[in-house]
């Protein structure tokens, strides 16, 4: 029981950290545009930077499908009992989906209009009620991905 309140306590202090980086929850959806083309939608929560974060991917009926957290040491996508390690974000967005998303850009698209990034066209606008839409279409290298988050208001 002591240990569980140590792991419990470490959780809290490491959502706090993360928290105080950044907080945003909305949608997201993902079209790989393939022979088969593919789209994921799902409700998130994502706390942290381009450095150190945690994704939480939930259901339409709001349970938790999956939590990805990252650091300099690497990713870890968690999935009910299930841990898979990763090197990178990147790496684990390739496995996932077949294309790695450029993480350290995109959330630099979050709160304001980030960098260009080669292969890519982003647009974002920020909608009525503080809430804000980022587009970000990939041209190169193939496969082409289309990524829509909207952004719940603060």
């Amino acid at each position: 029981m002591l240990l569980s309140g140590c792991g419990l306590l470490f959780n809290k202090a490491k959502l706090t950290d993360l928290a105080q980086q950044g907080h945003w929850e909305g949608r997201l959806q993902l079209r790989i545009l393939q022979d088969k083309p593919e789209q994921f939608s799902f409700n998130f929560d994502l706390q942290g930077d381009a450095e150190k974060g945690e994704l939480t991917i939930y259901s339409p009926l709001g349970s938790t499908v999956a939590v990805a957290s990252w650091s300099p040491s690497g990713a870890v996508l968690t999935e009910g009992n299930k841990q898979n390690h990763f090197a990178s974000m990147e790496d684990l967005t390739q496995q996932l989906t077949g294309a790695a998303l450029p993480l350290p850009t995109l959330m630099a698209w979050l709160t304001r209009d980030g960098p260009a990034l080669e292969g890519w066209q982003i647009k974002s606008e920020n909608l009525p009620k503080r809430s804000r839409r980022i587009f970000a279409q990939r041209i190169s290298p193939l496969p082409k991905l289309q990524l829509t988050l909207l952004l719940d208001p603060p």
